[in-house]
């Protein structure tokens, strides 16, 4: 198991990438690590974007030789809702990446607030990729490209909207 706990700003999303790259590093996963690192990800942006206090934590946990749980605990009880996000809608897709990406994901309230999780497995067909010597990771997969395509398309999407640009 991998846990941290992050404050709610903006950078803690890129902070809870790192723990997932680390922890799917040592645990060797790397079929799985970019599918895990773009779920938590999203569920971290969910919580710096839609909690009340000033803290969550993202928590990992390795379910055998090729999958993982993510946690997001937040002290937030309303409960994320998959949505539709129209064409020219910045927000409202994490999600929907979550639901594609992930074998099952839901969420568990708790008393004090919630917890969102996905499990998240090697993609079928794709065998889990042996260690490399120099320790690099592969970003030659299919899912590789398709989080690449992913990412690529927000940004343009965003750009479409006007997002980050000065005028």
């Amino acid at each position: 198991m991998a846990t941290e706990c992050f404050d709610r700003v903006p950078v803690s999303v890129a902070e809870a990438r790192r723990l997932v790259t680390e922890a799917m590093a040592k645990w060797q996963m790397d079929a799985v690590a970019d599918r895990a690192e773009l779920v938590a990800s999203e569920l971290a942006t969910n919580a710096v974007l839609h909690t009340r206090r000033e803290a969550f934590r993202v928590t990992l946990r390795r379910l055998g030789d090729h999958a993982v749980r993510i946690e997001v605990y937040d002290f937030s009880r309303t409960m994320p809702a998959l949505i539709a996000a129209g064409a020219h809608q910045v927000h409202g897709r994490g999600l929907a990446l979550v639901d594609a990406l992930s074998q099952c994901w839901g969420t568990d309230r708790l008393p004090w607030g919630k917890r969102v999780w996905a499990h998240v497995e090697a993609p079928a067909g794709e065998p889990p990729d042996p260690p490399r010597p120099d320790g690099n990771r592969r970003w030659d997969t299919r899912t590789a490209q398709v989080v690449y395509g992913a990412v690529v398309l927000v940004a343009l999407g965003a750009l479409a909207c006007g997002v980050g640009v000065s005028r």
